[in-house]
């Protein structure tokens, strides 16, 4: 089950100075044995804010018409949606997710006709050999316990010539100014281990090239965000998370969250994380080759699973 955030008398006042309701992200690890209509609401607030990072995001991995691309770790189907319009009638947007709930959220929000849903593991993809153009992972490998063989699985069903990003944040690399810095330090250390993979974004590099991905570029910058998104997308998490292993207890939770409400009133509070986008691409089966290349391929059907 979820976690209840913020038992106590203070927790309305936190809400009422905070727009956003908090999240539990380490929940996403099983969405399906969690919250899975909070974390829902989850991602419809990191699509909000990240609208204009996900359109470049598309324009760096050369979406183009007539691909077939793959959205691995998909969740409501919001970049499905758009890949769909920018590979357009003759491409194929894919995306898979672990769990039952984001899938059917996914349908339910409707997809166009060159797009499908599926649910399924990044390490076992149910995909023949290099299906697709460009595979995509946007904050998936911090939830994997197994990244090493999700990579994999990206790489083989890639043809010749394809291209992976991964997005991921490094959450060791959480900086928050407004509280007592030894205690931060550690409810931050708290809510890194919580997660499958919570340094996944500084792991990148090493990871795609194990995976034998070639020509991997690894980009890290640190992204800010006010009060009330902190709140939501990890500090209130980052809390549970303390609580759970022993760091805090309910009450020095709620007393570090208001130390930090406090802060921002003055003009003191800050909030920084750094994220890594990497890129790397499969080799090429000869020069005559081209990624771009707007010939509509085979649909990317489903393999038959065991």
């Amino acid at each position: 089950m979820r976690p209840t955030l913020f038992h106590g008398r203070s927790h309305g006042r936190l809400l009422a100075d905070n727009p956003h309701v908090p999240f539990y992200v380490a929940g996403f690890a099983d969405v399906d044995a969690t919250d899975a209509a909070g974390l829902i609401s989850y991602l419809d607030l990191c699509t909000r804010i990240s609208v204009e990072r996900k359109r470049a995001g598309y324009r760096d991995q050369g979406i183009a018409p007539g691909m077939h691309v793959l959205d691995a770790g998909c969740g409501t189907g919001d970049d499905l949606r758009a890949i769909a319009e920018l590979v357009g009638p003759l491409g194929r947007a894919v995306g898979v997710d672990a769990s039952r709930a984001m899938i059917a959220e996914a349908r339910k929000r409707g997809l166009p006709s060159n797009a499908q849903a599926l649910q399924a593991s990044a390490d076992a993809l149910p995909f023949p050999n290099a299906t697709f153009d460009v595979c995509r992972a946007d904050r998936l490998f911090q939830h994997l316990p197994a990244p090493d063989a999700a990579a994999r699985e990206l790489r083989r069903v890639l043809k010749p010539g394809g291209n992976l990003m991964l997005l991921d944040q490094d959450w060791e690399t959480v900086e928050i100014r407004g509280g007592d810095p030894a205690l931060t330090a550690a409810i931050v250390g708290a809510f890194a281990a919580a997660l499958a993979n919570g340094s996944a974004g500084r792991h990148h590099r090493s990871l795609l090239e194990r995976a034998g991905f070639c020509d991997v570029r690894v980009t890290a910058s640190a992204t800010r965000a006010p009060f009330a998104t902190a709140y939501a997308l990890m500090l209130s998490s980052a809390v549970e998370c303390a609580k759970a292993a022993g760091v805090i207890d309910s009450d020095g939770g709620n007393a570090w969250i208001s130390t930090l409400l406090a802060a921002n009133r003055r003009g003191e509070f800050s909030y920084g994380v750094t994220i890594s986008v990497a890129h790397g691409s499969t080799p090429a089966r000869s020069a005559s080759w081209h990624l771009g290349s707007r010939r509509a391929s085979p649909s990317p059907t489903p393999r038959p699973r065991a």
